[in-house]
């Protein structure tokens, strides 16, 4: 599993998810529900760190003003 953080901004807001996953389409599909916004496409997956314990999972998400 790999830790990711994930963006995605949306007019005057950005929208984030810290997340552990198994690959970024998964990271995707975890942010998308943890912040009930966006489609796979419009978030950005970036890999925070490597071989971290699952299960997949949110740990943090939300929305501030970009």
């Amino acid at each position: 599993m790999t830790k990711f953080s994930c963006t995605m901004s949306s007019g005057s807001l950005l929208y984030y998810a810290t997340l552990i996953a198994e690959n970024e389409q998964q990271a995707r599909e975890i942010a998308i529900a943890a912040t009930q916004r966006g489609e796979p496409r419009e978030w950005s997956v970036r890999a925070m760190e490597k071989d971290v314990e699952g299960p997949a999972r949110s740990l943090s998400s939300g929305h501030r003003n970009n």
